[in-house]
């Protein structure tokens, strides 16, 4: 079990590592924070943005159950 645990872990750390630098942005574009337009985000980016929040509860509910294990 605790195996398994692990190597879903793992899985889940790499999946969750290319989802963020899937969200990175380019360096030639201003991230200005006190600029006036504000961003946000719509259709691939909407989508892949919650996909990132749900693995990283993925993540942590199984570090948890490892932790108790």
């Amino acid at each position: 079990m605790k195996t398994a645990l692990i190597i879903f872990q793992i899985i889940i750390c790499l999946l969750l590592t290319t989802l963020i630098f899937l969200q990175s942005k380019g360096s030639n574009e201003n991230n200005n924070i006190l600029s006036e337009t504000s961003s946000q985000r719509r259709g691939w980016e909407k989508i892949l943005f919650n996909l990132t929040l749900f693995v990283i509860l993925l993540f942590l509910i199984s570090s948890i159950v490892q932790s108790m294990i």
